[in-house]
Formats: C-alpha cells, structure tokens, sequence
C-alpha cells in the first residue's frame, strides 16, 4: 500500500486554488474588513427594525479549519479522477482540491488516498450531463471535539468492492468511521437512498460544555461546533430561562439549541422533517439522560397541529437557508407563543421571514450577529421576538 504523507499546509492563506473553487470567495480579503462588509450587511437588511437592540457582530473562534462537514463531488476520467468542489459559476467543472482550508488541515492526503485507489480500479466519475458514471460525491464529517472523522462515498450503484475501498483509510487512524452509499437518482445530490457502514462506528459525538451531540452520515448538525457553542450560549442567555418554560423547537435538526436547553426547561416539544436527524435526536436524549421531550417527524405546516398544547413560553426556528413558507410562519403565528428565538443563516430570507412574522404582532426585540462562516459572505444571526 503506498504511503500518503499529509502535505505542509500553512496557517495563513495559501490556497492554490482560490478563485477557481466556490469554497471560501472572500479569502483574499483581510479578516477585520470581512467583518465590515458583514456589519454593512447587517445594517442594510436590519433596516426596518428601528426599534430592535443590534449586537455587535461576534468574531470568529477560527478564521480556517472551523467547518465539521464538507460535500466534494468526483470529476475527471476513470485514470485521471478530480475530487473537490464546482468552480465558481460552474456547475460541471471540478475543481482537485489538494486541501482545503475551511474543513480539516488532513483533508488532502485523504482525498489523494481516494484518488489513488480509484484510478487503479478504473472507477468512472458520475457524469450530470449523460448520467453516466459510478463516483458521484464524498462526504466527510469531523468531530472537533473527539477529532474523528468519518468517510461517506456516494456512488449511482451497488460498489462490489465496497470492502477493499474501506481498507484504504487503515494508514488513517484518525477515520474512525467508514460508510457508503447509493444515490441512484438523477438530481445531483449527495443524499444517499441506501447506506452502508464499511468499518468503525456508526456515528461521531460532539460535545457542548455538557451536553453529547451524536452525528450521523445524513443527520443536521451546525456546520461550525466552536461557534455552535458560543451560538448557543448566548440565545440560552437571551431567553432568561426559570425551569418552568414550554418550548417549540421546529426545524430541530438533530437536536440543536432545543437539546442544549432541555435539561433547563420545563417540557420541549420538536419537530423536524428529515427523518435520520429525528431518530438520532432520539438517540441524543437518551445518551443526556433527557426524557422532558416529544419528538415528532414532519413538516411544520403539517405536523404541528399534532401538538395539542396552546400555549408556549417560546417557540425555537431554525429553518434551512431558503427560510420558513408564509403557511408555516402563519400555523406557527396562530399558536400562543410569547416569545420567539429565530436563527437565520441567509440575511435576506431571515428578514422576509420575521416581516411575515410582524403582520402577526411579533415584533423583533433583538440581533446577535456570529460570524460563523469566515471567508464567505455568510453569517448567522439569532432574532429575539416578541408581542
């Protein structure tokens, strides 16, 4: 087997592939102008909350290496493989990362590995265009707590040599997990249909001062566990909790702030949509020894008229970057929620949300800004409401 050795990768901004790969599109601007823009930003989109109390935006912990998820996709040819990311306005060119300073310092002998080894079993990159093709994306996750990381092949079909592949990463001891997966559908997504645990274990752990997050292949987890963690703290804070509060959680991923707060409140009720994220939600409550819980899958719009209770201290929103639909924000509205605590990681679609969310009498108290996203233009920002 040859040896990969892990390249030298500088602690300062070195990438050779900026300006090709659509990872980190502000990384040739210095970090304190980064967080200007971002004020900018803020500032334009809080616009019509005069009233609103705006904290500053809270730095970073880590400028690089912060991210504890990335999606490459496969491109080349069978003897030439590229794994990496889309080029910048491309859809179906690959940019062959040979590291990557948003993720993992060790990501670049990992992706050599796979490279190596696909090439010598002549292994087709999955093409969009035709649909033709075997390799199609690699997920990797990490645990920046426990520093383990886990390996997720998507393929368009059935890998008879699944086992030899998961042999490769025994020079790796720090891939601690090995999955593969069949996506075998046309849309060019990573979700897998069938999945399949190669070598290892079957999940990672994250913790939060005490709290155990366990993370699977597909299950949500906040991208940015440092910043998660500050995130988290703060809305804890914000809300002023007794022990005696009821509380919605909606769009609760894996667990999330609601399973932070748990074990501070009187009883949480959660709704999430994916169904691998609510059953390693489960798994999350049992391992904390929290039972003050519901958890039901669905989605809002449709399910939280199973929750029979009326009246809610707070209701928790974490909705995907597109944001809530009017029919969600109005089930959720026509609830007697006090309070609510809204985390938006797209400025644009958080502030169409919360004036949908004014026609109703909420009206938003307060902005903590996190800049959990370094070297792109994203942020998130977590909204206090109240009527």
């Amino acid at each position: 087997m040859e040896n990969i050795k892990t390249p030298e990768i500088p602690d300062l901004p070195g990438c050779p592939h900026f300006h090709r790969c659509g990872g980190c599109s502000w990384l040739d601007i210095p970090y304190e102008e980064q967080l200007e823009k971002k004020r900018a930003i803020l500032e334009e989109h809080l616009a019509p909350f005069g009233q609103c109390v705006k904290d500053e935006l809270i730095p970073a912990v880590e400028q690089f290496y912060y991210r504890n998820k990335m999606e490459f996709t496969f491109g080349g040819t069978a003897a030439e493989p590229f794994i990496g990311q889309h080029y910048k306005g491309s859809f179906h060119r690959i940019e062959n990362l040979t590291r990557c300073l948003l993720f993992d310092k060790r990501i670049g002998a990992v992706l050599e590995r796979i490279r190596v080894y696909t090439a010598g079993e002549s292994l087709h990159p999955y093409n969009p265009k035709t649909h033709e093709g075997f390799l199609r994306h690699l997920k990797v996750r990490c645990s920046k707590t426990e520093d383990d990381m886990m390996i997720v092949l998507v393929t368009a079909g059935v890998f008879d040599k699944a086992g030899d592949f998961a042999k490769i990463f025994e020079e790796f001891p720090f891939i601690k997990s090995v999955y593969y997966g069949i996506n075998s559908r046309l849309s060019d997504i990573a979700d897998c249909e069938q999945l399949f645990l190669l070598s290892g274990k079957a999940e990672l752990t994250e913790k939060m001062d005490e709290t155990t997050f366990i993370v699977s292949p597909e299950s949500f987890f906040q991208p940015n566990t440092k910043m998660s963690i500050m995130m988290y703290e703060k809305a804890r804070e914000m809300m002023e909790l007794s022990g005696e509060e009821y509380v919605l959680d909606l769009y609760s991923g894996s667990g999330g702030i609601g399973l932070y707060i748990a074990k501070g409140i009187k009883y949480l009720y959660s709704i999430e949509l994916q169904s691998e994220s609510v059953e390693i939600m489960k798994k999350n409550l049992l391992a904390n020894g929290i039972e003050n819980t519901e958890v039901l899958c669905g989605d809002v719009k449709n399910t939280l008229s199973l929750i029979k209770r009326k009246s809610f201290d707070y209701a928790i929103l974490d909705p995907p970057r597109s944001g809530m639909s009017k029919k969600a924000i109005r089930r959720v509205a026509l609830k007697d929620i006090n309070k609510i605590v809204f985390f938006s990681c797209k400025i644009e679609t958080g502030v169409q949300n919360l004036l949908e969310f004014g026609k109703y009498g909420y009206k938003v108290v307060r902005a903590i800004p996190f800049d959990m996203f370094p070297n792109t233009p994203f942020m998130e920002t977590v909204f206090l409401l109240s009527r």
